[in-house]
């Protein structure tokens, strides 16, 4: 068995670098084409080739976690395209005490765990003012908890897309914004391009930290992040490993949370979502991909041996709904897996669990901090060595109380002392509370955010000197990485994604060139602005004939 299962990662591995090869020659050949269009003058066409090369990375690693070289390319386009006079700092108030903070992100949903962050943030942090700039949010609302809580803190709310489209034109906005801040704090995904482009010139900016929420992922803006504020351990070793975090710009920050009020018994709290009240109930809550099948590894089937040899025990997903298919495993232990989808209001869940089990292949650490600090004991499954550790769960608060297994009988081995044992179910589930609520909330949070401003606040700002030609990796956790993570990717959906922010000439050059081609998308008539129609169809009826 241990021989095949090597058999296996060798095989996987082998067919991983080939993927990368094949990824880091596409992501050169985007780089190009943003290079081009810049020394060229055509800005906007640069920095819309530069996102596509940033989605691609992200989507189909390329054996780097961060491009100099793609982000020397922004800051070019920021430092030809954005002049304006030295950032007007306020006197008034000292470099190591801002006030006035802007947060900047480029989407904010309701399920997102970035706008439950920025919302607990300004919430804790009461002394200071908080603005909040979104780069690509219109026409979607912003969560109404998390408007409140900007509102209340007397900060303003920009969307920088509303009126906006050209992608130079938002990042010139953005900069005019922060003009008004003494701190920028990025939450932006991994590909946005504009905050990189907005603070291009740093000695007119604001100190910039960017938050490191994708820290398994490529990700733009290491190159005007004057600190990198790490949410785990783990991904504070990678940014200095595989990203060039200078020691003293890479600090870490612990995951704000809310405390956690118990309202209901966990016997009061299964009978409201339909649980047999004597149950021992294992819970896990993620998204959808977090649960993806992978090579017929499947979640579901992992608590299959738990709930045959434990009739009491009973497995609620909370997310997944039917995007993965277990119906073999629940109709082998008679229904007691029970699977549910997305839900914003996930209290009541964590007050009926007794168990929480990780979400797999794709840990969900905001929930393990969630289910922990109702005094849940937290189980995480991981099945790949120490140099990946950035694909597991840690997170400071966890440290010392979270089970991380690797073997699936280890696993069931875990799990059934926990089923069985009360008294440590319950003394490691107080114990867990008690450590994320001394990391997590409070006094002690605060302490870790005023160091993080004052360590930005103080530092020279950054300087990046002129990126030299990368090469890709092939170490474990590249050749992971496409394995876990895999995503189903379309180039050229991508590029007619992006049709709307480019130049019109762009457009109009890339619809011929794929009616050349023979493979038309009938919808790139509903990317185009409304008085491009008429060039739209006379070229579609054109090729249509030939």
């Amino acid at each position: 068995m241990e021989k095949k299962a090597n058999d296996t990662l060798n095989l996987w591995q082998e067919e991983d670098r080939q993927s990368i090869q094949k990824n880091f020659e596409v992501f050169r050949k985007l780089i190009a084409q943003a290079r081009d269009y810049t020394q060229r003058g055509k800005y906007d066409a640069g920095a819309v080739y530069a996102e596509i090369a940033a989605i691609h990375a992200l989507l189909q690693h390329s054996g780097l976690f961060v491009s100099a070289e793609l982000e020397q390319i922004l800051l070019t386009i920021g430092r030809k395209t954005i002049r304006s006079s030295r950032f007007p700092r306020n006197s008034s108030v000292p470099a190591e005490s801002p006030r006035n903070i802007l947060h900047v992100s480029t989407n904010v949903s309701t399920y997102s765990g970035i706008p439950r962050l920025i919302r607990r943030w300004i919430q804790q942090d009461t002394q200071r003012s908080y603005s909040l700039a979104l780069t690509t949010q219109a026409p979607d609302e912003i969560p109404k908890t998390l408007r409140d809580a900007v509102l209340n803190s007397r900060g303003k709310i920009h969307v920088l897309n509303e009126r906006i489209n050209t992608v130079v034109a938002r990042a010139k906005k953005l900069r005019e914004i922060a003009a008004n801040a003494d701190v920028v704090v990025l939450h932006a995904w991994e590909h946005d391009v504009i905050p990189t482009i907005a603070f291009a010139n740093k000695e007119q900016c604001p100190p910039v930290i960017y938050v490191n929420h994708g820290d398994h992922w490529f990700w733009l803006g290491a190159g005007i992040s004057d600190v990198v504020a790490n949410l785990r351990e783990s991904g504070m070793r990678l940014s200095q490993e595989r990203r060039g975090i200078e020691t003293e710009r890479n600090m870490l920050l612990p995951t704000v949370l809310e405390p956690a009020h118990r309202q209901l018994s966990r016997t009061k709290a299964k009978r409201q979502i339909g649980i047999n009240e004597k149950s021992v109930l294992l819970l896990s809550i993620a998204r959808a991909p977090k649960y993806r099948t992978i090579d017929g590894i499947n979640f579901a089937d992992a608590h299959v041996p738990l709930l045959k040899q434990y009739e009491q025990a009973e497995l609620l997903v909370v997310g997944p709904n039917d995007s993965e298919d277990w119906s073999a495993a629940i109709e082998q232990t008679q229904g007691r897996i029970k699977v549910l989808g997305q839900t914003e209001d996930t209290a009541v869940f964590y007050q009926a669990a007794d168990i929480y089990v990780d979400s797999f292949p794709f840990v969900s650490i905001t929930s393990l901090l969630e289910a922990g600090s109702y005094g849940v004991p937290l189980v995480s499954r991981l099945f790949h060595s120490n140099a990946c550790e950035i694909f597991g769960a840690d997170m400071p608060g966890l440290t010392g109380n979270l089970i991380r297994v690797r073997e699936l009988k280890e696993y069931t081995k875990v799990l059934s002392h926990l089923v069985e044992d009360e008294e440590f179910r319950l003394s490691l589930g107080d114990a867990t509370r008690r450590k994320i609520e001394d990391t997590h909330m409070g006094s002690n949070w605060l302490r870790s955010l005023e160091n993080l401003y004052m360590r930005a606040a103080t530092l020279p700002k950054i300087t990046v000197t002129s990126a030299s030609i990368e090469q890709m990796s092939f170490d474990e956790p590249d050749l992971l990485l496409p394995r876990i993570f895999g995503n189903k990717y379309d180039l050229d959906g991508i590029i007619l994604s992006r049709l709307k922010i480019m130049p019109f000439e762009e457009q109009l050059r890339l619809v011929t060139q794929m009616a050349k081609n023979h493979s038309w998308r009938y919808r790139v008539g509903l990317l185009l602005p409304k008085f491009c129609w008429r060039y739209y169809s006379s070229i579609r009826s054109f090729f249509s004939i030939i």
